[in-house]
């Protein structure tokens, strides 16, 4: 068995690739059927044979780009409903049935057809650079996945238009506050945004109703500085952690790989909390869909029911793409904050 399999053509080209692309461009659903099957037998070949994952990733992605354009071409085709009368099935859109194409091929199929071209195509790239096997299951799942984000997105930014959030600095368009409550907020870190936490600092020393909090989220690099700046004008009271569930970062200027990020606790006076606090929040999932350094909602919860009330005034002077103001807002928090951008 194994010597008949030796003598099977796995050896596949760029030319071969590149031919089979072309041809899958112009293939109608029957030869596209034939292309998936072929190729797929000749991926399970090149694994039998030990031919390499090379060779059976090139096999996978000529299936995978059949599929998906047979995919395409099903969502083309317009859906018939009901029974059939004598003269539709005169000239009529042929079923699944007529295409010899079972039901859970048309939804993967078209599940493949729907994620962008652009992600497809990098999709492949980074499976080609990995060790890692190209399958249909993994590009479905990151279809589903995006989806998931888009519609969340959707979803999120509908929710997020009920928030006040200033466009503007905002020490000018968040002057009209007075008492706030709590400032809870998450600056740039770059070593070029140093200032804004001096100006935060002096901005919450004027706003801010006396014993009230300040939550700034930080980063590990420059910490002594932000802390050093914020002294100068609030009381420090305490350092949380914020753990990154499952999520860890190189740190490249100390070789570190990090998983926490310090929230820094100040106050316009006060050091006691109103009630016991557990000093350590958890982030379950690192979420960048709407901004580049958008946190995760999980992390912040913790925070707002800490140093806030239901009614109170929460604040984010960064308030990036939302996040903060929209999980204070359905705690039932009243929240303002401003976005330079």
């Amino acid at each position: 068995m194994k010597n008949e399999l030796v003598k099977i053509e796995t050896s596949l080209t760029l030319q071969n690739l590149n031919n089979a692309k072309a041809l899958i461009e112009k293939a109608n659903t029957a030869q596209l059927k034939e292309i998936i099957s072929r190729a797929e037998a000749l991926r399970v070949y090149a694994a039998q044979a030990k031919q390499g994952l090379i060779i059976q990733n090139q096999c996978a992605e000529i299936k995978l780009r059949a599929e998906r354009r047979i995919g395409e071409q099903l969502k083309e085709t317009p859906k018939l409903h009901g029974a059939r009368t004598p003269t539709e099935l005169q000239d009529v859109t042929p079923s699944l049935k007529d295409l010899g194409i079972e039901r859970i091929q048309s939804h993967r199929w078209q599940a493949v057809a729907s994620l962008p071209e652009k992600e497809f195509e990098k999709h492949i790239a980074e499976v080609r650079k990995s060790n890692e096997e190209l399958t249909t299951v993994g590009v479905i799942k990151l279809a589903r996945d995006l989806a998931t984000i888009e519609r969340q997105k959707k979803e999120r930014d509908i929710e997020i238009t009920k928030c006040d959030i200033r466009k503007g600095d905002f020490k000018k368009v968040l002057s009209d506050l007075n008492d706030i409550d709590a400032i809870i907020t998450d600056p740039p870190y770059p070593k070029e945004f140093l200032n804004c936490f001096s100006e935060l600092g002096e901005y919450a020393a004027e706003y801010l109703k006396k014993d009230g909090f300040v939550v700034v989220y930080s980063g590990q690099f420059h910490l002594p500085e932000v802390i050093k700046r914020l002294s100068e004008h609030l009381t420090y009271v305490w350092t949380f952690a914020l753990y990154h569930e499952g999520k860890t970062q190189l740190v490249n200027g100390v070789n570190i790989m990090c998983g926490w990020k310090p929230i820094l606790i100040f106050s316009k006076g006060k050091k006691k909390m109103r009630f016991s606090a557990y000093d350590v929040a958890t982030s379950i999932a690192r979420e960048k869909a709407n901004h580049e350094w958008q946190q995760s909602e999980s992390g912040v919860k913790h925070l707002i029911e800490i140093f806030s009330k239901p009614g109170e005034l929460v604040v984010d002077p960064f308030a990036g793409s939302g996040t903060f103001l929209k999980v204070a807002q359905e705690m039932g928090r009243k929240a303002i904050g401003a976005e330079i951008k």
